[in-house]
């Protein structure tokens, strides 16, 4: 008979190896929140020599308050960018791509895995990070059927390469926060002067950034093939894991099911009526069309109402996606909360003027943009949100004058490697997945974290 472990296992089902860094890591990080009670306190004492005890306490309590239209795009950031991939329809489109991509070698497994990861990633998290962890499983699993074996470590791994490149493309929450010229997002602007707004075309054209994350796409994977083992016997096969399908892709993203049609009240026709959801889309869609076919900028705030139009599309019914957004809020709980501290932080450095000599000093070092990185690296340990790496960091660097993209690029470069280490958080939200050995993972980490930071760091010095 099987017995439940504490990691909510079972002894004669899951071998002993798949208790891997999942567990093992979870067991020595706090969490986001109590790290932002840290955070929080480490400015208290930081500003005590230039505020008073009792508007530091009022900065700690309220600091939210002026950044409150940052905390919630955030927020529906990581909720809607999930209700859109975790669909029927998304579904459907990773089936295909997964059909599509080889599977008759441990290499080519593991290579079309981390490429599909980091692509998709850097269009999207979501669809890079749930696409990457699907698509590579399923094509262990044909690879497994016919015979191969392959190292499930390494492809997981690539899954989880997303995690990189997904600060860096057209959803980046840094860079999108920025963009706003209105000051609703952006928190930095002066609204009446213009300044301190990106344009998401020069970030996303930057050198550094454009260069590195087609590197990237192309070189990564093939890190992860060299670094897996060689010798069949030292691969751990699929199957010795957990289950992470239900059938295909589509099918495990099936999440809901409508009451029958007999059973339906008044209000139901509406709520399960697809062509609500259809008529939204279309009124949604030819919004967002007009709104860039008159030169509309590329925002937060745009990107959010976007992928609330598809996420009703593709969910089906009104209370499908409901239920989705419901179930997504999972992806938010290393910012929800933790947020209103970090506004704390920023309220306080920014009272207490520290956010100029912070930047001084990372301009004294002759390299600014690289020692943003390696700041925001060390920070996005504690800081598991991209988005809120950038508010904590980012008025240094702009305090500092320097170049407004590059740093956004080096923040977001940092942060994403950062949430590489970090991985056990998100992974066993896609799935219920324990893991591997934690030092295997660690070692993966490193060489990528190590193979990233120089390439960065160089495109950063040169560029």
């Amino acid at each position: 008979m099987a017995t439940t472990t504490a990691d909510d296992t079972t002894e004669d089902a899951t071998p002993r190896g798949d208790r891997g860094f999942v567990a093992a890591l979870d067991r020595f990080y706090p969490g986001a929140l109590p790290l932002a009670a840290v955070l929080g306190i480490g400015a208290l004492l930081a500003t005590i020599p230039f505020l008073d005890p009792v508007t530091q306490l009022e900065l700690f309590a309220t600091g939210f308050f002026e950044l409150f239209t940052v905390q919630m795009p955030l927020i529906l950031f990581w909720v809607l960018s999930a209700a859109v991939v975790e669909s029927v329809w998304g579904g459907r489109i990773l089936d295909r791509v997964a059909g599509v991509l080889p599977s008759n070698s441990q290499a080519t497994v593991v290579y079309a895995t981390g490429f599909v990861a980091l692509l998709f990633g850097w269009i999207n998290w979501a669809l890079g990070l749930v696409g990457g962890v699907l698509v590579g499983y399923r094509l262990c699993r044909h690879a497994e059927n016919d015979g191969v074996r392959v190292h499930y470590p390494a492809v997981l791994t690539a899954g989880l390469l997303a995690l990189v490149t997904m600060n860096q493309g057209p959803s980046s929450p840094g860079a999108l926060l920025m963009a706003d010229a209105s000051g609703t997002t952006n928190f930095l602007v002066d609204p009446e002067q213009g300044r301190v707004v990106l344009d998401m075309a020069a970030f996303l054209l930057h050198p550094a950034n454009l260069a590195a994350s087609a590197l990237f796409v192309v070189t990564l994977p093939a890190l992860l093939v060299v670094l897996a083992p060689s010798e069949e016997g030292e691969r751990r096969p699929v199957s010795s894991s957990r289950p992470v399908l239900d059938g295909s892709i589509a099918e495990t993203l099936d999440h809901y099911a409508p009451p029958p049609r007999e059973e339906w009240a008044v209000a139901d026709r509406l709520e399960q009526s697809p062509i609500i959801s259809v008529v939204t889309f279309l009124l949604g869609a030819a919004s967002v069309v007009a709104y860039f076919a008159t030169g509309g900028r590329l925002t937060m705030l745009w990107l959010l109402f976007t992928l609330m139009t598809l996420g009703v599309l593709v969910q089906g019914r009104p209370m499908a996606f409901v239920e989705k957004t419901r179930d997504a809020t999972k992806w938010v709980n290393h910012v929800a909360i933790p947020f209103l501290l970090y506004a704390g932080v920023y309220a306080l450095l920014t009272r207490a003027e520290l956010y100029a000599p912070i930047g001084n000093a990372l301009a004294a070092t002759g390299v600014t943009q690289a020692s943003s990185y390696v700041v925001a690296f060390v920070l996005g340990l504690l800081v598991p949100d991209p988005g809120s790496v950038w508010v904590i960091q980012g008025p240094a660097l702009v305090a500092a004058d320097a170049d407004l993209v590059s740093s956004v690029v080096s923040v977001m470069y940092g942060a994403g490697v950062s949430n590489l280490w970090l991985g056990f958080l998100f992974v066993g939200i896609v799935a219920p997945i324990a893991g591997f050995d934690w030092r295997e993972y660690a070692r993966y980490a490193a060489a990528i974290t190590a193979y990233v930071s120089v390439v960065v760091i160089a495109l950063l010095v040169v560029f």
